[in-house]
């Protein structure tokens, strides 16, 4: 990928959050991090640039995920960036909640290393995550 590719990792746990920066270095991807879920949406506006994808933990400990989603797809300014859910558990038990909730796609972790960089590349494209992609 390009070094002009912004994201913005929140992670709350540290094992995951080291391995999903690494992830990123890999495809020359540029990333700030956000380890508790306070403070977003501020965040994510005043980035400069702004990110191109968010990757969010489903579980955090300052903040909703699924609402968090929520208000960045109903933000004048932000609303056009996806949001991709990121979790160890099944969440996609029930799918319709997370894309009612804003989110793109679900990326179970620990994250595919080699499938990676096109799963982003097909959301950057304007695709989801929804189906398994192998």
């Amino acid at each position: 990928m390009h070094d002009d590719i912004w994201a913005l990792i929140v992670e709350a746990d540290a094992h995951s959050l080291i391995a999903i920066s690494n992830l990123l270095k890999e495809l020359g991807i540029r990333y700030k991090r956000n380890t508790t879920g306070a403070n977003v949406i501020e965040q994510i506006r005043r980035m400069q640039p702004r990110p191109h994808f968010i990757l969010l933990d489903l579980d955090l400990p300052q903040g909703d995920a699924r609402l968090i989603s929520k208000l960045i797809e109903r933000d004048h300014i932000i609303g056009g960036i996806p949001v991709i859910a990121i979790a160890q558990t099944t969440a996609l038990d029930r799918p319709s909640h997370l894309q009612r909730s804003g989110f793109a796609g679900f990326i179970r972790k620990p994250l595919p290393r080699h499938q990676f960089g096109d799963m982003i590349a097909h959301v950057l494209q304007g695709g989801d995550l929804w189906e398994a992609r192998v």
